[in-house]
């Protein structure tokens, strides 16, 4: 896994991976690893986690805009935890379009009139 893209949003920074989610487990790793750097660099602030709905992808969000260099020891820090982490792709779902019905006796498709048989 590793950081695709990072956005200022507000008053946070977001860190986009290549994975559509990151478990607990790997948050608190994440955590574990960076968090304390953060206070080393002077940061009081935590991450977060959550998912960009409209491109399936994780987003690690640091609470806060730091300047452009700390920025980048915080993407690097990201990326030397997270760089072992499996990719995770959203569920693939099968869609079904254009059923068309045939009757079985005339074998002609789109034939609305379902075939009764009594015995």
């Amino acid at each position: 896994m590793k950081v695709v893209e990072e956005r200022k949003a507000w008053i946070h920074t977001h860190f986009v991976v290549d994975s559509f989610y990151i478990t607990a487990q790997e948050c608190r790793q994440i955590s574990i690893s960076v968090e304390p750097e953060l206070m080393q660099l002077g940061l009081q602030y935590g991450l977060t986690y959550n998912i960009a709905p409209s491109k399936h992808r994780a987003i690690i969000i640091l609470e806060c805009v730091p300047f452009d260099s700390v920025k980048a020891v915080i993407k690097q820090l990201i990326d030397d935890v997270i760089k072992d982490f499996p990719v995770r792709v959203p569920e693939q779902r099968n869609v079904v379009r254009n059923i068309t019905v045939a009757d079985p006796e005339s074998s002609e498709p789109g034939s609305s009139e379902p075939s009764q048989k009594f015995s």
